[in-house]
């Protein structure tokens, strides 16, 4: 699938969220360079995040909120360029950005709840940061697999495919690494919650996007 055989429909589509996307990494490297920095190094790193949790300040908080829009998009675009059929438009991948973020709202909220109800703040805040953490990080490194995939002069569908899937199970790996490792060596939370949490939250959600797309 290539600029050749994508119909103008989808180019246009793609291209002007591709350009969003562009603006906000374009945005993150001119203005927040040494905080986006950190911030990507904390999925690979732990003192990188340890050191970016450390303080707040108005500017990391613009960098999360960047990185979580850039996560939305990158993701929604990703769901969406496997279901691209003569039906798909610009209603359905708004939809699609829609249950992305709903999806983000109901776990941010359900892990802010079970740490307000445990009287486990502190927890729940880190919870906070490494749940969307590896999921922003893979939306930054998608983009440009994203942009191959829908604007390079040959078909590269399979390639793209292939390198955006091994993403994703990178990351998704490097986070239950995390959350096992930081649950259970510095918080002693049980290994049962912990498994309860990763199947219901984490690897289901997998599960269903595997599902919608591959027999969509």
């Amino acid at each position: 699938m290539n600029t050749i055989f994508l119909p103008l429909q989808f180019q246009n589509i793609s291209f002007v969220f591709l350009s969003i996307s562009f603006s906000i990494i374009g945005f993150l490297y001119a203005f927040h360079k040494k905080y986006a920095k950190d911030f990507i190094l904390s999925a690979f790193v732990q003192r990188y995040a340890n050191q970016y949790l450390r303080d707040e300040n108005v500017f990391k908080k613009r960098v999360n909120i960047l990185f979580s829009t850039l996560m939305i998009l990158n993701i929604s675009l990703f769901i969406w360029s496997f279901k691209l059929s003569e039906k798909t438009g610009l209603i359905s991948l708004i939809i699609i950005m829609l249950f992305v973020a709903l999806y983000y709202v109901v776990k941010y909220i359900l892990i802010w709840f079970l740490g307000v109800l445990l009287k486990m703040k502190q927890i729940s805040e880190i919870a906070l940061f490494f749940t969307t953490l590896f999921d922003k990080v893979f939306a930054l490194f998608i983009f440009p697999v994203l942009l191959f995939f829908h604007f390079f002069i040959i078909d590269v569908k399979g390639y793209s495919t292939t390198l955006i899937f091994s993403f994703l199970v990178i990351f998704f790996l490097l986070k239950i690494f995390w959350t096992l490792k930081i649950g259970i060596k510095s918080f002693g939370l049980s290994r049962f919650y912990l498994f309860l949490y990763i199947c219901i939250l984490e690897f289901f959600p997998l599960l269903l996007l595997y599902r919608g797309i591959v027999f969509a």
